[in-house]
């Protein structure tokens, strides 16, 4: 647990303290934001990319070793990103981070899950998730810290010694397991990869050229055609990339669907919520970030006690009901007005979040549960990839509609022009849109059983 929580933390921790100090790199490495904006977004599109390939890989050579690799290329882009003399450098060391990452990421639910007892399963991938929290929440705070007082390199350097001592006592204690045969399935890789590449590509670039732009619609119009592409030769390969016979348990399948349909909802919160509270409350940074944080750190509270709870109870029912509260909690944001107080805020944070960490523990143990011992890698894989998809498209297209409505409603040419009560009307419809989504989760998430019920009494 110590090791895979090092791991899932640090490649976190570096999503968000990053992201903090883009402002800082344009003016340090005197670069235009357009070309740091990739020290972000290499790091993203190639751990996004590379999750499915990571738990085959695992597979064929087996866990430990995989997952050794991914942390040692990981501090290894680390150690490189702190040295970048220029951004396409430091673009460069993002790219070794991000497979690196994409390693740890992939495997470290399937790992910890292996090396628990399965009535223990929701408690383990609860730690897991706490690990994810506190990576997202001391990110800005850790960020700013370092940029106040070393300096830039240093938010990619304190990942070497910690990276080092993990690798130190990872190859002591992770347990081996024999490999399966088969080769990599490079055709279904390189499909996976260019329609991944190109649908993340498509849909970051509809915040500046828009989603009706001809550039957008080809990108997601190819990434969509390869993936298609990618699912059909699965089906045909002796040896996939994803076994396609994962996707034919109920559960499985309900889980995965279910986990992208609430984390694209939840997208909403984290990409919007902010210029809510900047351009119509406008409230000071340092109090937006404190209502930000609200969410991922009752993640990282709850996070553990809603596995165990899982595991004593129902994995389903617990994550079932978390996405309804995460539901509820988005839909009073729709209540939301030009002078609404900031302890109002609060509120609807708070029930997101404890929905947040119910559904987070209850739907990865159900979702890992209900793969076979074997397929616990590239179940590991679809985990990550799920969430990562959802976040990336739907902050995109949340993004995208919440600008036009700001367009439609105020009478401006750009969402940049309008702010206060002109956007408020927007902001509402977004939230509402973003809770039916997240509510349609939670029907997915339980139509297994409903359709058991209805085969039970059809016979």
């Amino acid at each position: 647990m110590a090791v895979v929580a090092s791991g899932v933390f640090m490649a976190t921790l570096d999503a968000s303290i990053v992201n903090v100090s883009l402002p800082t790199l344009v003016r340090e490495l005197d670069a235009p934001f357009a070309s740091v904006q990739w020290v972000t977004l290499s790091y993203l599109l190639v751990i996004t990319v590379l999750l499915l390939p990571a738990g085959r890989l695992a597979q064929m050579l087996g866990p430990r070793r995989m997952f050794l690799a991914g942390f040692a290329v990981f501090t290894l882009g680390s150690l490189l990103a702190g040295l970048a003399p220029n951004v396409w450098a430091l673009v460069g060391a993002r790219v070794v981070q991000g497979l690196g990452g994409s390693i740890t990421q992939a495997l470290g639910p399937g790992l910890v899950v292996d090396a628990f007892p399965e009535r223990e399963r929701g408690k383990a991938i609860g730690l897991i998730l706490a690990a994810v929290s506190t990576g997202l929440v001391s990110g800005p705070v850790l960020g700013g810290l370092i940029l106040g007082t070393l300096g830039w390199p240093f938010i990619f350097l304190v990942n070497v010694p910690v990276g080092l001592a993990a690798l130190a006592l990872g190859a002591r204690v992770l347990p081996a397991r024999r490999p399966q045969r088969g080769g990599f399935d490079w055709p279904g890789a390189a499909l996976l990869i260019g329609g991944l590449s190109a649908l993340l590509l498509g849909f970051n670039r509809i915040q500046t050229l828009g989603l009706g732009a001809p550039p957008v619609l080809a990108l997601i119009a190819a990434g969509l055609t390869l993936l298609a592409g990618f699912a059909w030769w699965q089906r045909r390969t002796p040896t996939p990339t994803i076994d396609p016979a994962m996707f034919r348990v109920a559960d499985f399948t309900a889980a995965s669907l279910a986990g992208y349909l609430a984390f694209a909802g939840m997208a909403t919160n984290i990409l919007l919520l902010p210029f809510y509270l900047q351009r119509v409350l406008e409230l000071p940074v340092q109090q937006v970030g404190l209502l930000m944080v609200v969410v991922p750190a009752l993640m990282g509270v709850l996070g553990t006690p809603a596995g165990m709870l899982a595991d004593r109870t129902s994995a389903r029912a617990v994550g079932a009901a978390g996405i309804v509260l995460s539901a509820a909690g988005l839909a009073m944001l729709t209540l939301a007005a030009a002078d609404t107080h900031p302890l109002a805020v609060m509120i609807p944070q708070a029930v997101i979040g404890v929905g947040y960490a119910l559904f987070n523990s209850g739907n990865a143990s159900l979702l890992m549960g209900a793969a076979a011992p074997a397929h616990r890698n590239q179940a590991s894989a679809v985990l990550a990839l799920a969430r990562n998809m959802a976040q990336a498209t739907g902050q995109a297209l949340w993004g995208a509609v919440w600008g036009a409505l700001v367009m439609l409603q105020a009478g401006v040419s750009g969402p940049e022009a309008a702010a206060g009560a002109d956007t408020v009307g927007a902001f509402r419809l977004v939230f509402g849109a973003a809770s039916v989504v997240v509510l349609v989760g939670a029907g997915v998430s339980v139509w297994p059983v409903a359709a058991a019920r209805r085969r039970a009494a059809g016979r």
